[in-house]
């Protein structure tokens, strides 16, 4: 939930009118707990992160009282994302999340916020713990790196 509650930290500190973070890096993230994406049906068996795994997630996540559509618990239902910090969104293929985060990523960038994104399509969900045997998650941690530099260096369009 590092990329739900990185998104909902940046639009409240935008609410109360205090200073953005450099850069958001937002990776696979949950931002729409209200809603049923296709790839959460498509990728509802995949591992590590199956739909089973997000149901069990969500109700240890969410109260009985709890709206799922409020802003504050699935940033993507916030109107107004001008003026958030730039934002490096990355996705896996195989993971129930990938059309939420594609989703948010041109969210932000229909509303003018800087973004880079990058969607591993041969990866899961949780592949940035899976550096020292899976090569290519690896090498896309490495260019994740580079675009953090490029987001902190003002150079992501």
């Amino acid at each position: 939930m590092g990329g739900n509650f990185a998104a909902i930290v940046c639009q409240a500190l935008k609410r109360a009118g205090e200073p953005q973070p450099a850069l958001q890096l937002l990776i696979y993230p949950c931002v729409d707990v209200a809603s049923e994406t296709a790839s959460m049906t498509t990728y509802a068996d995949a591992f590590p992160l199956s739909r089973a795994m997000m149901d069990w997630f969500m109700g240890h996540y969410l109260g009985p009282a709890d709206d799922p559509a409020d802003p504050r618990l699935s940033p993507i239902r916030e109107t107004d994302l001008k003026g958030l910090a730039p934002a490096v969104v990355v996705t896996a293929g195989f993971d129930p999340l990938v059309d939420q985060g594609e989703a948010y990523a041109r969210k932000l960038k229909d509303a003018g916020v800087p973004v880079a994104y990058r969607c591993y399509d041969s990866l899961a969900h949780g592949f940035t713990a899976f550096t020292g045997a899976v090569g290519c998650a690896d090498v896309a941690c490495r260019e994740i790196a580079g675009l953090v530099r490029e987001g902190l260096e003002g150079r992501i369009a």
